[in-house]
């Protein structure tokens, strides 16, 4: 062995270890992917279920007896769902063994040479009941079935009750996959017993001639040619991304995300959905990622890295932008080893999601010639190919298209052709959507520029930066170094953006409720900056994945900068020259005449400035320090310059009716003290209102009026969906940029004005004082609220939330979840002491135990 190599010990270890290797039975059935296996379920489920109800002699008798009780419980339910039948079938296909020597196989049903047992005619039966029912033109139908007339003889006629207007209704095949799939879904059973299928082939032969006869009744009815959804184009991308982008739904930071994956890494939506945190990176100018596992290469081995880029110009579909509202808007997916995508049921969501927006969108699809119900999951993947091959003449290798988005190359070429780097960054930056053709296909991602200051302040600054990062994420120490590379990538990207984020993001949108996006310091965001090959800089990160013809561009470009900055420069230093010496003129100089008219204009500035000089001193004479105040016309009151407190006049200028003996005088005002001199009465009066003077400039926030009412909150204030984390910040910390308070320092009057805006104040209210009681336990409250800071805050939050999450969000996806469950979830635990919660909570266990009782 090799010195300083060490071997990695075999299982006899003696360190105690989980096992995570899987059972033999189940290594035996893993031919197939999960997702197949799981597609191949549904097909036998149906298969079984038809065979139960018209051929229950291919069914094994020990089988048939408990699938006749699973169909009793099912009946005695009056539901049509038949689930204990349907489980069953899946429980008995699942416990499938493989037949041995000293073993038969357990299948339930009868598979192999034996009486009654599964056969071609049954099978075709079934297929035979698949079938789609368009609407077609009379006369188109009438031919077509003249001429099958001779194969379903005496069926082909046109009754009454077909007729739809002057169309019929007609029964046609389904597409092709749709017979594969059932053979599939048997090949699976056979294979899992061991047992081969007699009627392999002639099934095939079978699907193969309906292909034939749908791609007949294709042509001759008029139906729609294609299978499947169709693809996706960059318009309706666009659409599809700006909805998901805008909209309120927390949920839709996340499906927003998972939208641009599988646009951007052309792959299938699950493979997406199972990333992991450790398998991305930011690397120059790009995002990286791994996979285990595509279609098409299921043994394990990495495939990639895939290369994904940012894109500046058109934020609503910027990978980058999309991955730092979601990081940031559910910080704890940045933890070691987390998935990227909690929850065990996301791409049912996101499809479901997904649907529901082609509907909701369906008229603005029509009017870009697409039908809503023709698109799915699958639509991007086939459009983003399509767009990626198509979008200039000068096109990517094909080669690595075709890698990236997992397609076979077929034969020989998969030998000897392979992955590279350059191919894949080209083919990267293009499903980015930006424009090939343009010089600006080689912009930079947005990043943090420090090219104008010295060593010192670099350091400084980076320092300062990551550490009012670091204060605002929770567990910040423990992120691994490769995710917290990508954070300080997504960070930059929403400090480039912030303006538009703030214009465009919904109000009630959970990502403006992070700790990041709601005091974002100016001098930060100005750090962010995006540069091109022409303007680029010491720290402009590598530009990689673009093609030699953009590159000229972009020389041909910075050639013309120089070019008209020489021009400009050229120009001032000849027109100067000129002036200085007066060339060809015999009347004044321009610069003579402004030179006199600055004269002019200094002298008469030093004149009224002398004068206002003298009018203030006058005004301190008699007035005092009120130099800070502005009198409103109208009004019996002294604004400060910021207009926030108001000040009664009479605090300032009753001394002369004091003096007069008037009545309201010195001896009658309130906080006069007894034998007060005049003199030392004004003096105190005067520091009383320097002192209020001050306090007001140090006011952060301002009151409007709005909703018939003096409020500190804007009028467009919203409280939105928020995770624990985010109600945390929200209720502690206020944000001064936009000018809301922290709501801890609320109360009911403040939100009035907003819809529930008071139950849900008190929710908060309610689930803040669990935060307060577990910070106290651990020592992490201040009592003082002017002493929290965002670095203390999330300080609390670590200390407390392993615990909280153990105890109050007891859930799938804990990083997601709201604010509301988790006060569900409290009053289910009667944290907070309520008698009737108690009671209210045994009814309900009560009645969940009588309903399991009865089913039963």
């Amino acid at each position: 062995m090799p010195k300083g190599s060490k071997r990695k010990k075999s299982g006899a270890a003696s360190a105690a270890a989980a096992d995570a290797r899987a059972k033999s039975s189940q290594v035996e059935k893993a031919f197939v992917g999960s997702g197949s296996v799981n597609t191949y379920m549904g097909q036998l489920v149906r298969l079984v279920e038809y065979i139960f109800d018209h051929h229950k002699e291919h069914l094994v008798e020990e089988h048939l007896i408990k699938m006749e009780q699973a169909a009793a419980q099912d009946a005695q339910q009056k539901t049509k769902l038949r689930i204990k039948l349907r489980q069953y079938i899946c429980d008995a296909a699942t416990a499938i063994q493989a037949k041995r020597d000293d073993r038969p196989h357990n299948c339930f049903m009868k598979i192999e040479d034996e009486a009654d047992a599964l056969n071609y005619d049954t099978v075709v039966e079934y297929m035979d009941t698949k079938f789609n029912v368009e609407v077609v033109d009379r006369g188109a139908a009438e031919a077509y079935l003249k001429d099958l007339k001779d194969v379903r003889d005496g069926i082909c006629e046109i009754t009454p009750d077909m007729e739809v207007g002057d169309k019929v209704r007609v029964k046609v095949f389904q597409s092709e996959s749709q017979y594969s799939g059932i053979r599939c879904a048997l090949a699976y059973v056979y294979t899992s017993a061991r047992v081969t299928m007699p009627f392999a082939s002639e099934l095939g032969i079978y699907i193969k001639g309906v292909g034939r006869y749908i791609a007949a009744a294709k042509q001759h009815l008029g139906l729609k040619l294609t299978e499947g959804k169709d693809s996706m184009n960059q318009e309706v991308m666009e659409l599809i991304a700006e909805n998901l982008f805008r909209s309120k739904d927390k949920r839709d930071i996340l499906y927003h995300l998972i939208f641009l994956l599988d646009w951007n890494l052309m792959k299938r939506a699950e493979n997406c959905l199972h990333a992991k945190m450790i398998h991305m990176g930011f690397v120059e100018d790009h995002l990286t990622f791994t996979f285990a596992k595509e279609k098409g290469k299921q043994h394990g081995d990495m495939h990639g890295p895939w290369h994904c880029f940012a894109n500046p110009k058109k934020p609503h579909i910027c990978l980058v932008l999309s991955f730092a509202r979601y990081f940031l808007t559910y910080p704890q997916v940045l933890r070691e080893g987390a998935p990227l995508f909690e929850g065990t049921n996301q791409y049912g969501r996101y499809s479901s999601r997904l649907h529901q927006l082609f509907h909701e969108l369906k008229d603005d699809l029509k009017n870009l010639g697409v039908d809503y119900k023709d698109l799915g999951t699958h639509s991007a993947r086939k459009g983003v190919g399509t767009m990626v091959a198509n979008a200039s003449t000068v096109g990517p290798p094909i080669v690595a298209l075709c890698l990236r988005a997992g397609w076979k190359l077929g034969g020989v070429k998969e030998k000897y052709l392979f992955r590279a780097d350059g191919g894949d960054m080209a083919v990267g930056r293009r499903a980015a959507c930006l424009d090939v053709d343009d010089k600006e296909f080689a912009i930079s991602p947005p990043y943090f520029d420090y090219s104008h200051l010295d060593a010192d302040g670099t350091i400084e600054t980076k320092e300062n930066l990551e550490r009012w990062l670091k204060q605002r994420l929770p567990d910040a120490d423990n992120i691994p170094a490769n995710s917290w590379n990508l954070v300080l990538q997504c960070f930059a990207s929403v400090c480039y953006h912030y303006e538009y984020l703030c214009e465009h993001l919904d109000d009630k949108c959970s990502f403006r409720n992070t700790a990041v996006f709601r005091d974002l310091p100016k001098e930060i965001q100005d750090l962010a900056t995006v540069k091109f090959p022409w303007d680029k800089t010491s720290w402009t990160p590598k530009l990689n994945g673009v093609p030699p013809h953009v590159l000229h561009i972009a020389k041909i470009e910075s050639l013309e900068r120089k070019l008209d900055t020489l021009e400009e420069n050229l120009t001032a230093t000849i027109v100067g020259e000129m002036e200085r010496r007066g060339f060809s003129s015999t009347a004044f100089k321009t610069s003579d005449i402004t030179d006199a008219l600055a004269a002019v204009t200094q002298q008469l500035t030093n004149q009224i400035t002398t004068e206002l000089k003298e009018i203030k001193d006058a005004v301190k004479s008699s007035r005092g320090a009120a130099d800070d105040y502005v009198i409103v016309d109208g009004a019996d009151v002294v604004l400060p310059g910021g207009g926030v407190a108001i000040v009664d006049e009479d605090d300032w200028f009753n001394d002369a009716n004091g003096a007069e003996g008037v009545e309201g005088g010195a001896e009658g005002e309130e906080g006069a003290q007894p034998n007060e001199s005049e003199q030392r009465r004004l003096q105190r009066k005067r520091k009383e209102h320097e002192t209020a003077v001050a306090l007001v400039k140090k006011r952060k926030f301002t009151v409007g009026h709005h909703h018939g009412m003096l409020n500190v909150l804007p009028p467009n204030f919203t409280l939105t969906s928020m995770t624990p984390l985010q109600l945390v910040y929200c209720w502690l910390m206020g944000s001064v940029r936009h000018n809301i308070p922290a709501l801890g320092l609320l109360d009911s009057k403040h939100v009035l004005f907003l819809k529930g805006g008071n139950k849900m104040r008190n929710k908060m209210s309610s689930v803040m004082r669990i935060v307060e009681k577990m910070a106290r336990e651990k020592n992490a409250w201040y009592d003082i609220k002017s002493d929290w800071d965002y670095d203390k805050v999330t300080k609390m939050w670590d200390a407390i939330s392993t615990e909280f999450k153990a105890k109050y969000c007891q859930t799938k996806r804990k990083t997601q979840i709201n604010y509301h469950t988790v006060y569900r979830n409290m009053t289910d635990a009667n944290a907070f002491n309520n008698p009737r919660n108690k009671k209210e909570k045994a009814k309900r266990l009560a009645m969940q135990q009588q309903q399991q009782a009865a089913m039963v």
